[in-house]
């Protein structure tokens, strides 16, 4: 008991290391990479992803994200080596049709003689999918979250200030403290910011100042 963990012990998911996270915050980012693929046949091939569908078209390319370009690979590998397969089946048949041998009458038979055999195509042959899959696989086009922004010390900088002038004044003066150090407690005080404040010599000053321009 001293061995299991509460993990292990209420089916509840271990947390993972940063190691771990950094690992699958890489895959997540790698599916949605944008891959082409090719279709080396005539006829459109469509694969499926979350009941949608998705079209290589015949003898053409497609750039699709990373997780339905490998399922277009595994899918469209499969269905290459199906045709291979049938093909050489077909051309057994008719041999054996021109030799005058009888017609098979037991699948199993069948298909031990001919699907099961060495000389016919597998799915799981390595060199054979990896050949397939050089067809199939063009490249990356373009590499998710991997553009980097151009720099700038001011990421401000060429935009038009919209600040209210009142709101400009009191950011300059929100860090401003009264010192009361020296002040009785229960006295009030009230100290001018600007000084002696008298709008008739401000708007004058006001009107010199326009008058000049």
């Amino acid at each position: 008991m001293d061995e299991m963990d509460a993990p292990n012990v209420f089916g509840v998911q271990k947390p993972r290391t940063p190691r771990d996270e950094a690992w699958h915050r890489e895959m997540a980012r790698r599916s949605l990479d944008i891959v082409r693929v090719k279709n080396p046949d005539k006829e459109d091939f469509f694969v499926e992803w979350d009941h949608r569908f998705h079209r290589v078209p015949g003898l053409g390319t497609a750039d699709l994200p990373r997780y339905i370009a490998t399922t277009y690979c595994r899918d469209k590998a499969t269905d290459i080596i199906n045709k291979m397969a049938q093909k050489l089946h077909d051309d057994f048949i008719e041999a054996r049709r021109k030799k005058g041998l009888p017609e098979y009458t037991d699948k199993n038979v069948e298909n031990n003689e001919t699907y099961m055999t060495q000389t016919f195509p597998k799915g799981n042959d390595r060199e054979l999918l990896t050949k397939i899959y050089g067809q199939l696989w063009v490249g990356i086009v373009s590499e998710f979250g991997k553009d980097q922004p151009v720099m700038n010390n001011n990421p401000r900088a060429g935009e038009v200030d919209l600040t209210p002038l009142e709101q400009k004044i009191l950011m300059d003066l929100e860090n401003r403290r009264v010192d009361i150090a020296d002040e009785p407690q229960s006295e009030v005080k009230e100290e001018p910011i600007f000084g002696t404040f008298n709008k008739e010599e401000i708007l004058e000053e006001v009107v010199k100042k326009n008058g000049k321009k």
